[in-house]
């Protein structure tokens, strides 16, 4: 009788204690959840603010003069060429063309394109 005893009331502590367990791990995973979904919002929030910011025209102007070598008309645009390990030059930019404008009139462009004189040689 004693023996039954023993594994009834093992079998109570064993159907009482395992599902505590299960729901103070539930809690310690909604808490690690909940930390995880905060510090995603927060990189949502900065995010948003950074493309916010590129929408402006002076990001859009630093972005293409930093990355794409743009200049504005009546600047000359320069590239550092530096040579790698090997001693080859390396070229990190195209180099975008200096162009004066065309301060011609109509008339005149179409003469010299009609006569050829509007055809530059390389050299």
């Amino acid at each position: 009788m004693l023996l039954v005893a023993l594994f009834v009331s093992v079998g109570f502590v064993a159907t009482g204690v395992l599902p505590v367990q299960q729901y103070l791990d539930r809690g310690n995973q909604v808490a690690e959840a909940q930390e995880t979904l905060d510090a995603l919002v927060e990189q949502n929030g900065a995010l948003e603010d950074s493309a916010g910011a590129l929408l402006t025209d002076s990001e859009i102007e630093r972005v293409a003069r930093e990355q794409y070598g743009f200049v504005q008309p009546g600047e000359v645009g320069y590239v550092v060429v530096t040579p790698d390990a090997d001693g080859e030059v390396v070229n990190t930019q195209t180099p975008e063309a200096v162009t004066e404008p065309d301060t011609r009139g109509f008339f005149q462009r179409f003469i010299d394109f009609i006569t050829g004189r509007d055809t530059t040689s390389d050299g």
